[in-house]
C-alpha cells in the first residue's frame, strides 16, 4: 500500500531530495506522496526529469512534467541528452546516462528516489538471469546504495505495479503513457508483455514470488560473503599473491577475483572474462604486458583491468 509513511522511513527528510521524475506512473505517484511531505515537513524537495530525446513525444512530455511540479510547488532541472548505443543497446545507454547526471548533481549527503517496483525486480532478475548472472546478481535492486556523494534509495521496492496504478485511480492522478513501452523490440517490455503475463496466469503473484527469492538469496550471499572473508582475506585485495591462489581451486579463484574487483568498486565482469583472468593468469606464466580488461554496458559503475608484476595479479581502474 502506498502511504507517506513508505518513503518517510527510508530517506532522511533534513536532506535534499531528488526525485528522478519521467512522468510516467511510477516516478508520477512518488513525485505527489513528496509533494505532500514537502508540505507536512517544509522538506527541500527537487525533481529530476531527463529527456532522451528517444520519441517524438519527448518535448510533450517534459512540458508536462514542467506543467505537473509546478502545480505541486517542487523546483523542475531538466537535462536534454543523446543517447547512442555504445553495443549494450538503448535501454543500457540511455541508463548509463541517466546515472552519470544524477551523479552530477548530487551533492555530499543527497537523496535522489527512484520509482523502482517489486515488477522491476523481477524484470531486473530476469535480464540478469538470461545474461548469466552469478549469485551476486540475483540479488535484485538494493533498496539504498551510494551514488557520487550522495545516496540513491527506491523506497517501492515492496510495492506492486498494480498498487501504484491504483492509488493514482483513486486520486485521480494523470500520468505519461509512453509508447514504446508497448514495443517488444525491447528485451524488459518483451518480458513485460509477453513472458509475464503468461506466468502470472499460471502462479498467481508472481512477481512476489521473484522477489521473496531474491530475498533468500541475498540472505545466503551475505553469509557466504563473510565466510570467504573470514578464510581468505589475505588473498582478496587489489594485489593478489599468485603463489598462493593457484593453491585454491577453479570455482575459489573465480570467487577471490569477483570478492577483489568488488573491493576495488570495479564492475565484477561475466563468467567468460572470469576465465580469461585464469588461464593468463593461472594457468599461464603472466609477465609485463599480460592484461585482461572489461567493462559493463548494463552498469554504471567503472570498467577494470587485471595486470601482472612481482608474483601478484593487480586489480586496477581502467
Amino acid at each position: 500500500m502506498l502511504t507517506k509513511d513508505l518513503i518517510t522511513k527510508n530517506i532522511d527528510i533534513s536532506k535534499n531530495i531528488f526525485i528522478a521524475y519521467s512522468g510516467g506512473s511510477d516516478s508520477t505517484a512518488l513525485i505527489h506522496l513528496l509533494s505532500s511531505i514537502k508540505v507536512d515537513k517544509n522538506t527541500k524537495v527537487k525533481a529530476i526529469h531527463i529527456n532522451h530525446n528517444l520519441s517524438k513525444n519527448s518535448l510533450l512530455w517534459e512540458i508536462q512534467c514542467r506543467e505537473q511540479c509546478s502545480k505541486l510547488g517542487i523546483d523542475l532541472i531538466v537535462e536534454s541528452v543523446e543517447i547512442k548505443s555504445d553495443g549494450g543497446g538503448l535501454e543500457a545507454a540511455s541508463r548509463k546516462a541517466r546515472y552519470k547526471i544524477f551523479e552530477r548533481l548530487l551533492d555530499k549527503d543527497d537523496q535522489i528516489l527512484l520509482g523502482h517496483h517489486s515488477d522491476d525486480v523481477t524484470e531486473t532478475l530476469f535480464m540478469r538471469l538470461l545474461r548469466g548472472t552469478g549469485p551476486d546478481g540475483m540479488e535484485g535492486p538494493k533498496l539504498k546504495r551510494s551514488l557520487g556523494q550522495g545516496v540513491l534509495v527506491r523506497p517501492f521496492l515492496g510495492v506492486s505495479k498494480k498498487e501504484i496504478l491504483d492509488y493514482l485511480k483513486k486520486h485521480n492522478i494523470d500520468y505519461i503513457q509512453d509508447d514504446s513501452n508497448l514495443s517488444n523490440d525491447f528485451d524488459r517490455n518483451y518480458l513485460r508483455n509477453e513472458i509475464f503475463p503468461m506466468l502470472e496466469k499460471k502462479w498467481n503473484n508472481f512477481p512476489n514470488r521473484v522477489s521473496n527469492f531474491s530475498k533468500i538469496i541475498k540472505d545466503r550471499n551475505d553469509n557466504y560473503s563473510y565466510l570467504m572473508h573470514e578464510k581468505y582475506d589475505d588473498l582478496i585485495s587489489n594485489s593478489i599473491n599468485l603463489k598462493k591462489l593457484r593453491e585454491l581451486s577453479d570455482p575459489l579463484i573465480s570467487d577471490v577475483l569477483r570478492y577483489s574487483i568488488k573491493k576495488c568498486n570495479i564492475a565484477v565482469p561475466n563468467s567468460k572474462i572470469i576465465e580469461e583472468i585464469i588461464k593468463t593468469f593461472v594457468y599461464s606464466s603472466p609477465g609485463p604486458k599480460s592484461k585482461v580488461e572489461w567493462s559493463r554496458s548494463d552498469k554504471e559503475e567503472v570498467s577494470g583491468q587485471i595486470t601482472y608484476s612481482n608474483g601478484h595479479i593487480l586489480i586496477s581502474k581502467r
